[in-house]
């Protein structure tokens, strides 16, 4: 957004006439990129001396040269001889004349000297050589309406003694696309009033809406149109100040009904587009494209038209691509007379995505896409209609036809002084709050919980607590705020139990000798439809990037049975392999798993070359699941999964609930890999080992007195489980540690029965046991076990 500062000052004062205007653009640049609007770079247009309005009394041919020719120029004061190169210069016309002793602006010196042995005093010359278009085809011939006197000081009405700020808008303040817009913010920052707009006007009958009707499609498209009919347009060249704004803007001058609805736009940030007012009837209709149609852009290109793209029509022609660009059928020309003024807001994305379907990127374009303030369409079009009637002479009928369905409401949000200090760090004191607030366009009202703030139209970027907060911030100046060191005390970091479920189940298995491989969470379909899950139970990706990644994993098992046959196929004859990761299964839920695959040899040391075998496999994945604390583990052979080899495997339960499987692999999906021997599996459901892990044991002190070692050797009937006995030698409260370290059975000790021999630890917290004591307590275990039918073995 280019911002000349002498177009700033006709709203806000900034000291220009008082202060050099380099100066204050540097400080201008200074204090909007503090708060927020980054000034990308500064232009200074230098100023011109000696350029004045020339009166071309006659052209004589050059006695020396074919292309030159010999002026004389009044200059008010004087009539000079002024050599001239430009194949348009004529007696009667009125130029800009630099006169010696001056510097054009790109600095060149203008001297008396010879051409072709004639005395030149001065310069003719170009909107190019005066900086205000890149390539002039001949000199700039000034139009006799502008009633300029000969020796009139041209470099003050173009407004040459000037300085730029480029500045770069983010896509959340549209409100700022405009030098009005700027000059609310400047005013917020430099505690200056902001003069209001000049809106004045002479209507006259008959009205707008009795002359054109406003038609729109779907109001979701255009939510308002504002339409005004002005009469008796004389198109004519804009005043030269007129035109060098628009220059230093960035825009190209060419009429001056054109120039007023640039000049609105670049002022306010609201695009408008004028038409031609005889070239069409008197009803516009806003609609989409229909397929098949066609239309020519003012640029003179023909464009095939796609679903979405908007128009504007007349009900029977398309007269523009609505926010983008006009029509050729209805464009201003000279001999326009009648015109109705658009001034209209469109769905920023229909917008957005017509420009670039179509490859026409314009300023209207670019602010469309962005999104404009409904509310401020009609203020745009009297500002459009009062320059139109200043520079035209033009007549305004009265009123406008205005189609606005659903006019759009405020919202206000109440912001409270404790948050203020929380976010910024500071404390600001209210007065200065509702100052800046009130500065910045909010009307604001103090409560008793803070303050609550009317947002207005324009700033729909202001839409919680913090964005008013920010507001304060940067009005009231970030470099305000200390540079303090940080002072909080660091404390160390705990994670979630999830989190630390998962690193203890990963240290769990690492120390039984399994490796972790770590797959993404996508479904391996082929693996998947072998171990009989369906394609109701994923979750598909509607556009995934590769094939291989239409779905989400509903297991861990199909990834690790894939790595297991790369694995085989790369020549390794055996691996312990696990991952533990999130599952996506749609009857069961989002939930983390970990899942293990053994297969060929246990690479154990002094093991030969053995396999990996299932009571091997059962005794680790077990052993990670006590250590997580699970009660009553067992395994389920009347439940197994159809992946699983009947009686090779089922379902754990802890308790009665079930959190995995285990068993081997079954042959329909093992053979789909490359190795003769079994193939163990297991999955277990974190969440569900969460819900079975018994609490955690209170600490208890080591005893400082020696303990007692005894063996027991029991003869087991059939029926009784290990489990049970363990658990009534272990509810003894002197019994610290019991190990299992014997079983047999034979001949020995008689058919269905087996032998066992446990090593009793035995020790108390408060003094040394007796021999005595110790027997004491081993007859009582005895008890205890006669009543399940184990007794002592002789």
């Amino acid at each position: 957004m280019r911002v000349p500062c002498r177009w700033l000052a006709d709203h806000v004062e900034i000291g220009v006439g008082e202060v050099p205007i380099a100066k204050i653009a540097s400080q201008l640049e200074e204090r909007l990129t503090l708060a927020g609007l980054e000034v990308e770079a500064r232009y200074v247009v230098p100023p011109v001396s000696g350029l004045v309005v020339g009166q071309v009394r006659s052209v004589a041919a050059h006695p020396n040269a074919d292309h030159l020719s010999v002026c004389e120029v009044d200059t008010g004061s004087e009539t000079l001889d002024i050599v001239c190169g430009a194949p348009n210069v004529a007696a009667g016309q009125t130029v800009a004349v630099i006169l010696p002793g001056s510097r054009l602006p790109s600095g060149a010196a203008i001297e008396i000297r010879k051409l072709r042995g004639v005395a030149s005093h001065g310069m003719i010359c170009s909107k190019a050589e005066l900086g205000l278009e890149e390539k002039s085809p001949g000199i700039w011939i000034l139009d006799p309406a502008w009633a300029l006197e000969p020796g009139a000081d041209l470099a003050e009405a173009l407004e040459f003694d000037d300085a730029i700020l480029d500045i770069s808008i983010t896509s959340n303040r549209p409100d700022l696309l405009g030098v009005y817009g700027i000059a609310r913010e400047v005013a917020a920052l430099l505690r200056a009033p902001l003069a209001p707009l000049g809106l004045d006007v002479d209507e006259s009958d008959p009205p707008a809406a009795d002359l054109v009707s406003v038609e729109l499609e779907d109001p979701r498209d255009a939510p308002r149109y504002c339409a005004r009919v002005l009469s008796d347009v004389t198109v004519a060249p804009s005043p030269p100040w007129f035109q060098h704004r628009l220059t230093k803007a960035g825009m190209r001058p060419l009429s001056n009904v054109i120039d007023a609805t640039n000049y609105v736009m670049l002022e306010l940030g609201q695009p408008l587009h004028p038409f031609d007012a005889d070239r069409l009837s008197n009803r516009i209709h806003v609609r989409r494209a229909r397929p098949g149609e066609r239309f020519r852009t003012l640029d003179g290109a023909d464009h095939d038209l796609m679903d979405g793209v908007l128009l504007i029509t007349d009900g029977e022609e398309l007269l523009a691509l609505a926010g983008v660009m006009g029509g050729e059928r209805s464009e201003i020309r000279s001999t326009t007379s009648r015109v109705l003024l658009e001034a209209a807001t469109f769905h920023h994305a229909v917008i957005r995505h017509a420009a670039r379907a179509l490859g026409l990127r314009t300023e209207a374009s670019d602010r469309f896409s962005r999104g404009i303030d409904a509310q401020g369409v009609d203020t745009a079009s009297l500002r459009a209609a009062h320059w139109m009637q200043k520079l035209t002479g033009c007549r305004l009928h009265r009123g406008s036809a205005d189609a606005y369905p659903h006019p759009g409401t405020s919202w206000t949000i109440r912001l409270r002084p404790e948050r203020i200090d929380c976010l910024l760090g500071i404390a600001v004191p209210q007065t200065d709050v509702l100052d800046i607030l009130t500065r910045l366009g909010l009307t604001c009202e103090r409560t008793d919980a803070g303050i609550d703030a009317a947002i207005p139209s324009r700033r729909a970027d202001l839409q919680r607590e913090a964005d008013l907060v920010e507001e304060v911030g940067r009005i009231y100046g970030y470099d305000r705020i200390p540079s303090l060191s940080p002072h909080a005390p660091l404390r160390a970091g705990r994670k979630d139990p999830v989190e630390r479920l998962k690193d203890r189940v990963r240290d769990l298995l690492v120390g039984l000798g399994m490796d972790e491989v770590v797959n993404d969470g996508f479904e391996r379909a082929a693996w998947s439809d072998a171990m009989g899950w369906t394609s109701d139970d994923r979750i598909l990706l509607r556009n995934p990037m590769l094939d291989s990644q239409g779905a989400l994993r509903v297991a861990l098992l199909p990834g690790l049975l894939a790595t297991a046959e790369t694995n085989l196929h790369q020549g390794i004859d055996g691996a312990r392999l696990f991952e533990v990761g999130r599952v996506f299964p749609k009857a069961k839920g989002e939930h983390d798993a970990v899942a293990g695959v053994l297969f060929g040899r246990t690479h154990v040391p002094l093991c030969g070359k053995r396999d990996v075998d299932a009571p091997a496999a059962k005794g680790l994945l077990f052993a990670m699941l006590e250590a997580l604390r699970l009660e009553d583990l067992r395994l389920d052979t009347t439940r197994t999964p159809p992946y699983i080899t009947a009686g090779g495997g089922g379902t754990i339960l802890a308790g009665e609930d079930g959190v995995g499987v285990f068993g081997s692999l079954s042959l329909d999906v093992s053979q789909r890999l490359p190795i003769g021997s079994e193939i163990l599996v297991f999955e277990v459901d974190l969440h569900a080992t969460r819900d079975a892990t018994r609490p955690q044991r209170p600490f208890a002190p080591l005893s400082r007195f020696p303990a007692s070692k005894r063996d027991l050797s029991l003869l087991v009937p059939p029926g009784v489980s290990e489990q049970r006995i363990r658990d009534v030698i272990a509810a003894v409260a002197e019994v610290e540690r019991l190990l299992l370290y014997d079983e047999y059975s034979g001949d020995q000790v008689g058919a269905n029965k087996r032998s066992l021999t446990y090593e009793l630890v035995l020790r108390s917290s408060e003094r040394t046991l007796t021999d005595n004591e110790v027997a004491a307590i081993v007859a009582d275990v005895e008890q205890q076990l006669e009543k399940l039918g184990v007794v002592l073995r002789r």
